[in-house]
């Protein structure tokens, strides 16, 4: 499926008269240099003051490229689609706006018009589709479904809780009853999004955690009592939620500080219980995995299963269940322009996550005179590590073109992928899998990535990303640099990357849940 639309400014036609054409050529310079979607609205604005209807379109597309969530000008471009005749396209720019805020009242008729109309359009119900605003399936038989995991958005550390959050939004979304049992890790909570708060109503935050994480490290705890008294306890809760719903299904996610013991209720009263593994430790050791021909671990690539294989687990059945990545939040219709690197990185600011090999790495495309902005995003559970990154980058002349956001909620992070056209995946430990770069592909950056462990099953290296040796800063800033200086090799993987997406989907994902559930009731 490819519904992408290239925002590459085409070349105005040449004015009439003198004057205006020295007017036209310098203001066509200046958009064509412009670093930001603000400063080209207002070149726009400055065109149309010039009655310079081409370079005010030029510099309304070359917003739009700098920024995909830039609404001024989506609602520009769409008014000049709409005087073009193009209703189609007046949509899709409609559609698009109201994706990066609320649409102005004076524009919702003919946003609700153009809408009725696009559901006759296949083109426009596939990009309708993708970006979830068709109602999801539901599916004929309906289940109960308990979903237990430590940690759960907005209380969250890494990617295990969020992929445990769209199994759940996904199952409820195709009818499923879905109640989630996890802990009330308030030490991890950041502000919930609208989709968080509506959640919330499923979740039931009363597990004890036999442990937290400390500057991303965990501590368990010593109490060896306390410890045993908090399982017991947690089993207690899951057998009583198990029980008043008739539950179908367990959906296990991350046991770390939660331990095995705490599905055995289920198993005990024949239950099927499908973990979700999304690390190379199940969170138990061998000698307690349990041996219920209805247990099933569900790793979320080949690789962790291997892994999982390779250390002594022997599951009654393993099948591989990819992350869903939401394909609907992080899809954009439009590409980012090829002009400029315009890098991210969204992930822990921790050493194993690799920020140090992408920071390294951009101080080379600084000393060899390379264009580029850059924004660090996530959080940071180790100060020193931060202040060490901060350093290095002041230290070489960097301060203007690299910035640290911090954590970002999905919106954020919706919003940083539109405003870039690079992401750098530099992990050095064997990730699980790494979700990011699908969310970055769907959105039309250029992923860039290292390639570890599970992460390698997604970008495929010339086809639809490309990927460089772990570690080695030089290697990730000569894949950068030939980025910067092939632009026609940066928009075919911004194409095929957003197609290669797709595999990844949250619908795709809570499919071959179904499935599994389905065999697992069957056998």
């Amino acid at each position: 499926m490819n519904l992408s639309v290239e925002t590459q400014p085409s070349r105005s036609e040449p004015v009439s008269s003198d004057s205006d054409a020295i007017t036209g050529e310098s203001l066509e310079a200046t958009i064509a240099q412009a670093r930001s979607a603000e400063d080209c609205v207002a070149l726009a604005t400055e065109a149309e003051g010039l009655n310079l209807p081409d370079l005010k379109r030029r510099a309304l597309e070359r917003a739009l490229a700098l920024d995909r969530n830039c609404q001024s000008a989506l609602l520009g471009l769409a008014a000049l689609a709409m005087d073009d005749g193009t209703p189609s396209l007046t949509f899709a720019f409609l559609e698009e706006a109201a994706r990066a805020g609320l649409l102005p009242e004076e524009v919702l008729p003919l946003h609700r018009e153009l809408l009725e109309q696009a559901r006759g359009d296949a083109r426009l119900e596939n990009y309708l589709r993708a970006i979830g605003r068709l109602p999801a399936e539901r599916m004929k038989l309906q289940l109960s479904i308990v979903v237990v995991t430590n940690l759960f958005p907005p209380q969250e550390l890494g990617g295990y809780g969020r992929m445990m959050w769209e199994f759940a939004r996904g199952l409820a979304a195709r009818g499923h009853t879905v109640q989630v049992l996890t802990s009330d890790a308030t030490e991890f909570g950041k502000t919930p999004t609208n989709d968080e708060a509506t959640m919330e109503v499923n979740v039931d935050r009363t597990l004890k955690l036999a442990g937290t994480w400390v500057g991303g490290r965990a501590v368990p705890l010593t109490d060896r009592g306390e410890i045993l008294r908090r399982l017991r306890e947690n089993a207690a809760r899951l057998r009583s939620i198990v029980t008043r719903l008739d539950a179908d299904l367990v959906i296990a996610g991350n046991l770390d500080f939660l331990g095995i013991s705490l599905v055995r209720p289920a198993l005990d009263k024949k239950v099927p219980v499908l973990h979700a593994l999304a690390n190379a430790n199940p969170g138990y050791a061998v000698s307690e995995q349990p041996r219920e021909a209805h247990y099933w671990v569900a790793p979320c690539s080949d690789w962790n299963g291997e892994v999982f294989k390779r250390t002594g687990y022997a599951p009654a059945k393993m099948a591989t269940l990819y992350p869903g990545a939401r394909i609907d939040r992080f899809f954009r219709l439009f590409l980012p322009d090829t002009q400029r690197l315009r890098i991210c990185y969204a992930s822990l600011m921790l050493p194993y996550k690799g920020a140090n090999t992408l920071v390294h790495a951009l101080a080379r495309l600084q000393a060899a005179g390379i264009d580029f902005t850059a924004e660090i995003a996530g959080d940071a559970p180790d100060a020193a590590f931060l202040q060490e990154m901060q350093t290095l980058v002041r230290e070489n002349g960097m301060d203007e073109r690299l910035r640290f956001t911090g954590f970002l909620d999905r919106d954020g992070l919706g919003a940083l992928f539109a405003r870039s056209n690079v992401l750098v995946f530099p992990s050095r430990f064997e990730e699980p899998f790494g979700i990011s770069q699908v969310e970055a592909l769907a959105a039309g950056l250029v992923v860039v990535s290292s390639g570890t462990g599970g992460a390698k099953e997604i970008v495929r290296d010339g086809v639809d990303g490309l990927l460089f040796r772990a570690g080695d800063d030089a290697d990730l800033a000569v894949k950068l640099s030939g980025l910067g200086s092939r632009p026609e090799l940066m928009a075919r993987l911004q194409r095929q990357g957003q197609a290669r997406a797709t595999a990844f989907s949250v619908d795709a994902a809570v499919q071959k849940i179904e499935s599994l559930a389905a065999a697992m009731r069957q056998s």
